[in-house]
């Protein structure tokens, strides 16, 4: 097995574990009563993690001068990160864990494509082609599909 294999299974098994988070998430905003309690929550576990992996690893931690050089768009992952988790808390218990999933995959299909086609962020440049448009829209009937049935 090559690497991109490797790497492909790896994308795959997390992906398998997003509905997994989602429903998660959403007991946890039942339990607390309230998606930003919840979100806290999430957010401070994650937290606990990473700062036992780091102090295993002992990366090497950027300067705050360097970080501040980068470009300004490297702060807004974590708000993202933040909006996601509140809003499957808020979302999942009304629409269920799979039209959520579904319509979560569809949005990031969707950006991605656009990401790559115009080589956003300093990401590879891959050209939106016909192949590209029909997997974005099997992805769409498969929310259609997910929602009406």
């Amino acid at each position: 097995m090559n690497a991109s294999s490797l790497f492909m299974a790896g994308a795959l098994i997390i992906g398998a574990l997003i509905p997994v988070q989602v429903a998660f998430n959403a007991q946890l905003g039942g339990v607390t009563k309230h998606p930003v309690t919840a979100g806290l929550i999430v957010f401070l576990i994650g937290t606990a993690a990473f700062l036992a992996v780091a102090a295993a690893m002992r990366p090497q931690l950027p300067s705050l001068a360097g970080l501040i050089e980068g470009p300004k768009t490297i702060w807004l992952g974590g708000l993202i990160a933040a909006a996601y988790v509140l809003s499957i808390v808020i979302v999942t218990p009304k629409l269920g864990v799979g039209l959520t999933t579904v319509l979560i995959v569809a949005g990031q299909l969707l950006m991605a494509l656009l990401l790559d086609h115009f080589g956003a962020f300093g990401t590879a440049q891959q050209s939106i082609n016909l192949w590209r448009i029909a997997g974005a829209a099997m992805i769409v009937a498969g929310v259609v599909a997910i929602k009406t049935h």
